[in-house]
């Protein structure tokens, strides 16, 4: 329900002038082993508010959602927050200091939380492992302490598995449940701008 409230091609557009792409599931298109079938939730707030019913939430609820003073997660969680008073869900916008941000969101003392994550290894593995297996709550990179059983035999496979085709249907497999499941709102992946002076050719971004 709280993916299909909020526009969060607004939010790339106005916050982050039009540097992203809507993501779809934890990881982006670039990386290694994304699931390019993956539909991801559409701008909704009337299906937001049939969803919220149909979960026992009719007249929506009181929650919160923390940032760091980051100037672009506090608009963007700006209009989170008013997407969510639109479908009834009345949200309090908390700006923390950034050492107690990590260490209050390891604890799981939020609701909600707006961080980010970076691929360095452009693998599937270090985009999904530390975020969604159980052995990684906390301060391991699990804030959301989310997790399955089969997510973590997913996850375990695709890490220890040398066939690259085995890797792929572990990964494929494990982005769909956590994309049904939803444990993020899916905001967006960035698209890097790189300025390259006139005389010079033969630059490419890694």
């Amino acid at each position: 329900a709280i993916n299909h409230a909020i526009d969060m091609g607004l939010i790339i557009e106005v916050v982050y002038a039009g540097q992203g792409v809507r993501a779809v599931s934890p990881i982006s298109p670039t990386v290694w082993g994304a699931n390019p079938d993956i539909e991801g939730y559409d701008y909704d707030p009337e299906l937001a508010k049939d969803l919220l019913a149909e979960a026992g939430y009719p007249d929506g609820f009181t929650t919160s959602i923390w940032t760091n003073s980051n100037p672009l997660r506090m608009q963007a969680a700006e209009i989170i927050q008013a997407d969510l008073a639109n479908v009834g869900i009345d949200v309090e916008v908390q700006i923390m200091e950034w050492g107690p941000y990590l260490n209050e969101t390891a604890a799981g003392k939020h609701d909600m939380f707006i961080l980010g994550w970076t691929t360095v290894t452009a693998d599937a593995d270090y985009g999904l492992y530390p975020l969604f297996h159980s052995s990684q709550y906390g301060n391991a990179g699990n804030r959301t302490f989310w997790s399955t059983p089969r997510t973590d035999y997913l996850l375990e496979a695709g890490r220890t598995n040398s066939d690259p085709e085995e890797r792929l249907a572990a990964y494929y497999e494990a982005q769909e449940i956590i994309a049904e499941e939803a444990p993020w709102i899916f905001m967006r992946a960035p698209i890097n701008v790189d300025g390259v002076r006139f005389n010079i050719s033969g630059f490419t971004p890694h």
